[in-house]
């Protein structure tokens, strides 16, 4: 009986084991042992009594405490879910501070560490963020910003309205100071609301809080680290604290435990989805891709070449996306140099390029051709196209003639009656661009095409800070360049008088052309108008100017292991947004 009893006990706890696997309890492996024990039983026993003289057998029960041997199944105490670490790679640092007061540039990493007041959605809407809310006053010369409540910094500090104006004040002191140019008071109203003043509307106000530039770090912070904030400090509000940075390695961030204020239209609640973060600098496209698919990596924002997207392409143990990028890539004429000082010359340049077989051939289908200068979602962009030069030999040709040249007869252009220049001068320039391999095969594609046309220009490669120094020594002739912005306010970055001769390298000078750029953004309170005023703006650079022959609008394009959930770069912006960050977790 008692084997019958045994063989049903250990049935039972073999179904019950089949169980747990079955709803993924198995690990760890429950474990049978025999084991020593005390139990307490009770028995039915026989004793005799005597009973008025007579003895008699009676049953009781009685209690006893026994010692058996039992099967007993024993489980290991699971050990503790180990941290969860996304693993990013890029292909440069893209900044050498997050001292924002200090940079020129920022990256994926400034938005993991700070906030801004103002976000942008996937529709691309300017939306809350450090700030719950906002007005403007009727003549658009006053924005008050209602600040979110309970908001700490990393280091424990409040975030609040003598921050905020903190914060703005050095702004207006720092490398970034035309965001702010035009803001003449900060005023604290109370603790968590703030009142800016301006000298005109100022309608990009809410653009420039909404950028990566406008994060906002610890006062507290800041004042005490002194040199130190920056490269070894940074102290913001957003869903991950520096832990550790080694410059052109690597960067490892930690979660934020106390972060709960992702503003409402994100959806999020609570800290970050991941524990951390290790961004890592892998400059060689080989490298970079190798670790992806030895899962090193989980997650590439610096693709590698077009001719090696496919294999990523619908492959199951891969994330592809593509989303909207704001970069243009452009070739640029210095319009002081004499090779391109007539306008004409340069529109044959224009006319010269076949933007969409690149776009098929060297970049195998991605991005867009473009013969504008603005991002195709940007309002300043609207029908400016049809106003722009676009691929025609006959005409580069044509226009080429006008201004002075002949074909030699070595395919090669000489000048004839070309002001500035001795007759019989070939057209021989300096093609400057960067020292990397996309750019590289860009340039070599439009020097052909250039060529086609009798101009001889000469590649010369640049690392990126021999690159900007050069630009800044003015001794560019022709260049093959790229800019990376998501407003209609970069033609004033590049082309306002009051930048010659940096960043406006390319030498547009011209007082009218300024008058409404400064009209455009600083005396148009809606958004609307300012957009209409940046398409004649838009317009008059390129039918009175034309510095640049812009090619390609690419497509951002990032690559992960398939173990990536709810990536969801904002377009335009790409990763540089905290939400992108904070809702972003691995499957494994």
């Amino acid at each position: 009986m008692s084997n019958k009893r045994n063989a049903l006990w250990k049935l039972a706890l073999l179904l019950t084991v089949v169980s747990m696997v079955a709803v993924g309890c198995a690990t760890p492996t429950p474990e049978v042992v025999e084991k020593v024990v005390t139990q307490v039983v009770k028995e039915t026993v026989k004793e005799t009594v005597i009973v008025e003289g007579t003895p008699q057998v009676v049953e009781k029960e009685v209690t006893k405490i026994v010692e058996v041997e039992k099967e007993v199944v024993v489980t290991a105490t699971p050990e503790p879910k180990g941290e969860v670490t996304l693993v990013v790679a890029s292909s440069i640092q893209y900044g050498e501070t997050f001292d924002i007061f200090n940079t020129a540039t920022t990256g994926d990493p400034h938005v993991m560490i700070y906030e801004p007041l103002v976000t942008v959605d996937y529709n691309y809407q300017f939306q809350p963020g450090l700030a719950g809310r906002w007005e403007t006053s009727e003549a658009g010369l006053t924005w008050t910003f209602y600040l979110r409540k309970g908001v700490k910094f990393h280091d424990g500090s409040d975030f609040n309205a003598e921050v905020v104006k903190w914060w703005l004040e050095g702004m207006q002191q720092g490398v970034n100071s035309y965001m702010f140019e035009s803001m003449t008071a900060a005023e604290v109203i109370d603790e968590h609301t703030i009142a800016l003043t301006f000298q005109a509307p100022f309608p990009n106000l809410l653009y420039n809080l909404s950028t990566s530039f406008s994060s906002i770090m610890s006062k507290e912070a800041y004042e005490t680290y002194g040199d130190e904030y920056g490269t070894k400090y940074a102290v913001g509000t957003g869903p991950f604290m520096l832990e550790e940075w080694v410059q052109n390695d690597h960067l490892t961030l930690v979660k934020n435990p106390d972060y709960n204020w992702a503003p409402e239209w994100t959806g999020h609640r609570g800290p970050a989805e991941v524990d951390r973060i290790l961004y890592r600098i892998i400059p060689e496209d080989a490298t970079r891709m190798i670790e992806l698919q030895a899962g090193n990596v989980h997650l590439v924002v610096s693709p590698p070449p077009p001719r090696e997207l496919p294999q990523y392409q619908d492959n199951p143990d891969y994330i592809f996306i593509t989303g909207s990028d704001a970069t243009i890539q452009f070739i640029g004429m210095n319009l002081n140099d004499p090779f391109f000082a007539d306008i004409r010359t340069r529109k044959a340049v224009g006319h010269a390029i076949d933007r969409d077989l690149i776009v098929e051939t060297v970049y195998q289908g991605l991005g867009r051709a473009t013969n504008t200068y603005l991002s195709a979602e940007l309002g300043g962009d609207k029908g400016v196209s049809r106003f722009a030069p676009s691929y025609d030999l006959d005409k580069a040709k044509a226009l080429l003639a006008e201004a002075g040249w002949v074909m030699g007869d070595d395919g090669v252009l000489v000048a004839e009656s070309v002001e500035g220049i001795d007759a019989g001068t070939q057209f021989e320039v300096s093609y400057w661009t960067y020292q990397e391999d996309e750019y590289k095969r860009l340039a070599e594609v439009t020097q052909k095409m250039l060529a086609d046309i009798g101009i001889k220009a000469n590649i010369q490669l640049m690392d990126q800070p021999t690159y900007s120094s050069s630009l800044k020594g003015g001794e560019q002739q022709i260049i093959l360049r790229r800019y990376g912005w998501d407003n209609n306010d970069i033609l004033e970055w590049f082309h306002h008088g009051k930048y010659i001769p940096y960043p406006n390298y390319l030498g547009v000078n011209d007082p009218e052309f300024d008058a409404a750029l400064d009209e455009a953004n600083f005396n148009t309170p809606a958004w609307a108008d300012r957009d209409a005023k940046y398409v004649e703006i838009h317009k008059y650079l390129i039918e009175e100017w034309y510095p640049w022959a812009p090619i390609r609008q690419p497509a951002d394009v990032f690559i992960g292991r398939s173990t990536i959930k709810n990536y969801k770069p904002i377009p335009l912006r790409g990763n540089s947004a905290t939400i992108v960050w904070t809702q972003i977790f691995l499957a494994e």
